[in-house]
């Protein structure tokens, strides 16, 4: 419970502040979540390539800060190649732990630079904030709903503790609040229709995110990313949902508002 008292007004005041100080925000959850998946590979019986990748998510970052596209992907092709001939001149590196060491920097660095690139965009603040109302209704509505009756189990052998009854209820949560901010916020979206199937859709990929960090833990039979935060484990327990969303919606407020 301490951990959600400080860190949500924590990050929504990162969120308000915006420019290079929530990139910064950003940066650190980035930094951190390779950290813990590179620590869940080591686990696995992995040797990641560390070092390059927590530069290269800087890169990646600091591309999207400036707005440039064509940095952008220059830097991912660049990353791409890197990772692919770091086994040609560092014999000891097997391919397929830089394959899995580039994976890690799409999955944290890639992923979270939509998250950056969403506040960078005009009235950023409020499109932030709906996208994270959106994340959070979706788990707190699965916690509650599985809480309370949750009895069949959705994925037991990916993630014992969630439910049908509490995936339905979190999908219900998020189709509601985007029809409430649709109402409230009418300019981003078209309509009362539109705002419910984005909620939905917001819904359906942060459950996605969440069952597939599930099954990362799983595979190297790890219970949590991490233990930075007490109670809620670690970073990518917290914004795995976050992350794997982003882009959608970034495309989404991006092309149709």
């Amino acid at each position: 419970m301490l951990t959600v008292i400080i860190g949500v007004p924590f990050l929504i005041y990162f969120i308000f502040l915006g420019d290079y100080w929530f990139g910064l925000i950003v940066l650190i959850i980035s930094l951190l979540g390779l950290k813990e998946y590179y620590n869940l590979m080591i686990k696995g019986g992995w040797k990641p390539v560390e070092v390059s990748g927590y530069f290269f998510i800087i890169l990646a970052l600091y591309a999207v800060y400036l707005g440039n596209i064509y940095l952008i992907i220059s830097l991912w092709i660049f990353f791409f190649a890197a990772f692919n001939v770091f086994p040609i001149f560092f014999p000891k590196v097997k391919y397929w732990e830089s394959v899995i060491s580039f994976w890690g920097i799409i999955y944290t660095g890639g992923m979270g630079s939509f998250f950056l690139a969403i506040r960078l965009l005009p009235e950023g603040f409020l499109i932030t904030m709906i996208f994270v109302i959106l994340i959070w209704v979706t788990d707190v509505m699965a916690y509650l709903i599985g809480s309370v009756i949750g009895k069949t189990p959705l994925a037991p052998e990916i993630s014992p503790k969630k439910t049908l009854e509490g995936t339905i209820g979190g999908l219900a949560g998020s189709t509601l609040a985007g029809l409430l901010l649709s109402w409230l916020f009418p300019l981003f979206f078209s309509n009362l229709i539109t705002g419910m199937l984005l909620g939905l859709t917001i819904g359906i990929l942060g459950a996605l995110g969440d069952l597939s960090q599930s099954l990362l833990k799983r595979s190297v039979g790890a219970k949590d990313s991490g233990d930075l935060l007490p109670g809620h484990g670690g970073i990518l327990d917290r914004f795995d949902s976050l992350f794997f969303a982003a882009p959608f919606y970034y495309i989404y407020i991006s092309n149709f508002i």
